[in-house]
C-alpha cells in the first residue's frame, strides 16, 4: 500500500496540471461557442475525451481524491495554463502543497527535508525522465481517459463506461512517471480491462466529473473521483515569502 498510495498521488497530480496538448482557444467564461451544440452529436467515446481537453484548455480549479481501504488522497488544485501557474494542495496522505510559476516549482511537505518550509525546484534541472517533472507537464496525458475503449450517455450530460488501464498505459506520455504509474495499478487490478467509470459533461461539452473504481487483487477497492469547475475564472499563483524557501539541493535532483 505504501507504494500504491504515491502512484496514485502522482497520477492524480499530472491529472490536475495536465493540458493534454490542446490547442481549442475556448474560453471557459465566455458564452458557449457556434460548435457547442454539436457536443451532444459526437460520439460518446470521443465526447469524454473532447471534454477533457475542453476542461483543460482555460483556468480551471479541480478537487480529486482517491481512497484506496483505509488510505485516503485529497488534492485541490487550479491552473492556469497559459502562463503556466498552478497551485495544488491536499493530503497526499501528509500534507502538501505545490506551487507552479513558469519554470518554477515550490514544494511544502512535511516529507522533504530542510530548514525551511518550502523547496524551490528549478524544472529545467530536472532529467527528462523525471516524476517532478512529469507531474508539472501541461502537455501530459490525463491518465485513464486515454484508454476508454466504451461509453454511452445515460441522460442529458451523464455518460457511464469501460476504461482499458493497459490502453491508457500505452497513451500515456513516456517521460516521466504516468505511464509506469498506470502499468503498476494494471497489474494491481482484477481486470485491467473493464474499469467501470461514469463521467458528466456540462452544456458546453466540458468534463465537470469523472469517477471510477478499480477492483484490485490484494487492496480492495480503489475508488477516484475528480470534479471541475471554475472555467476562466483568474487564477493568481505567488511564490512563497524568500525567507521561508530554500533552493533545492544537487543532490536532491538526483532523486526528483
Amino acid at each position: 500500500m505504501r507504494r500504491l498510495i504515491p502512484t496514485l498521488s502522482i497520477a492524480i497530480t499530472a491529472a490536475l496540471v495536465a493540458g493534454c496538448g490542446t490547442t481549442s482557444s475556448d474560453t471557459g467564461g465566455s458564452a458557449p461557442s457556434a460548435a457547442a451544440p454539436e457536443t451532444s452529436k459526437v460520439e460518446p467515446v470521443a465526447a469524454i475525451r473532447q471534454g477533457m481537453d475542453r476542461s483543460l484548455t482555460n483556468t480551471v480549479t479541480m478537487d480529486a481524491s482517491v481512497k484506496a481501504g483505509n488510505q485516503s488522497i485529497t488534492l485541490s488544485g487550479k491552473m492556469d495554463p497559459a502562463v503556466k501557474a498552478i497551485q495544488v494542495t491536499g493530503n497526499a496522505p501528509e500534507p502538501v502543497e505545490a506551487r507552479l510559476i513558469g519554470d518554477v516549482a515550490y514544494i511544502k511537505s512535511d516529507s522533504l527535508d530542510g530548514s525551511k518550509p518550502w523547496m524551490k525546484i528549478d524544472l529545467n534541472k530536472l532529467k527528462p525522465t523525471s516524476t517532478m517533472r512529469q507531474s508539472f507537464d501541461l502537455k501530459a496525458q490525463t491518465g485513464i481517459i486515454g484508454g476508454v475503449v466504451s461509453a454511452q450517455e445515460v441522460s442529458p450530460g451523464r455518460y457511464t463506461g469501460v476504461a482499458d488501464l493497459n490502453k491508457a498505459a500505452e497513451t500515456a506520455g513516456s517521460d516521466g512517471g504516468m505511464r509506469e504509474g498506470l502499468e503498476a495499478t494494471a497489474k494491481l487490478a482484477k481486470d485491467p480491462a473493464a474499469i467501470p467509470f461514469e463521467a458528466t459533461l456540462d452544456s458546453d461539452g466540458r468534463l465537470t466529473a469523472l469517477s471510477y473504481t478499480i477492483a484490485t487483487k490484494s487492496v480492495g477497492d480503489l475508488v477516484t473521483e475528480m470534479k471541475m469547475s471554475g472555467f476562466g475564472e483568474p487564477v493568481a499563483v505567488k511564490a512563497p515569502p524568500a525567507n521561508e524557501t530554500e533552493a533545492a539541493s544537487e543532490e536532491m535532483y538526483k532523486f526528483l
